[in-house]
């Protein structure tokens, strides 16, 4: 076997093992917040993870979820959540959106969000602050949420609007 072989395999299995030490650590840290990292990919990005609440059984596969540091989101149990979806409980204020005499966390609209239970949310989805949404509903690929959806209901577009 040839030297540059043997470098071939020894870097490929290093990274590898990297990669899983990563992956550990992502878990470690999820499970810190009482989250659990094996149904949140890693592609998934969490600030104020302290402030977020995700039910068991209940997947993400990519996407933000924004908690603030005065409001939580909370998903409840079995909710199936698809790829590039936004979940933001913080936002800016369109009244002092940003600027160099704005204080931090000055100029930020903060409002829970609630996902109940056996939720279908498909890709690409934005929800906004402050919104509720009702167990067994189903929120369309591509919708932007901006009022609060009844349970059992079928939304989609932009701005999303009751389908069923």
């Amino acid at each position: 076997m040839a030297i540059t072989d043997i470098f071939g395999r020894l870097s490929s299995y290093i990274v590898s093992l990297a990669e899983r030490y990563r992956e550990s650590e992502r878990k470690m840290r999820l499970k810190g917040f009482g989250l659990n990292g094996d149904r949140i990919t890693g592609s998934v990005v969490l600030r104020n993870p302290e402030n977020i609440t995700i039910g068991p059984n209940t997947y993400m596969n990519s996407g933000q979820v924004f908690a603030g540091k005065r409001a939580r989101v909370r998903i409840g149990d079995w909710c199936a959540i698809g790829y590039n979806v936004h979940i933001k409980a913080e936002s800016h204020d369109p009244r002092r959106p940003t600027g160099p005499n704005r204080a931090p966390g000055d100029g930020a609209i903060e409002k829970d969000i609630i996902i109940g239970d056996n939720v279908w949310i498909g890709d690409n989805v934005f929800i906004k602050e402050g919104i509720t949404i009702g167990s067994d509903s189903i929120i369309g690929a591509n919708s932007v949420v901006v009022k609060d959806v009844p349970e059992g209901s079928t939304v989609g577009g932009n701005p999303a609007r009751l389908l069923r």
